[in-house]
């Protein structure tokens, strides 16, 4: 594990105390990649890192539902652009 996402972890952890919430009901938008992904396993404990991409929000995609995955769109400048969810 880098130093980086160690520290996205942290912060994920962090805020999901502030308000209580934990994704799936946290808005993640605005957070970093790694920050939402450290959120989203915060949140489903179930879910395996391997399953949780990290993609540009333009990306193509396949439309099939997998409910294990989690797709995680982000814009240029590396932040969340829309709220993630399963499948």
């Amino acid at each position: 594990k880098s130093l980086s996402s160690a520290n996205a972890e942290i912060n994920a952890m962090n805020s999901a105390g502030n308000d209580g919430l934990t994704w799936p009901d946290k808005d993640l938008v605005g957070m970093t990649g790694d920050e939402a992904r450290a959120a989203v396993l915060a949140g489903v404990s179930t879910l395996s890192a391997s399953k949780i991409e990290i993609l540009p929000e333009d990306a193509m995609v396949t439309m099939d539902f997998v409910q294990d995955r989690v797709r995680i769109f982000v814009s240029d400048d590396g932040k969340v652009a829309r709220q993630p969810h399963l499948g």
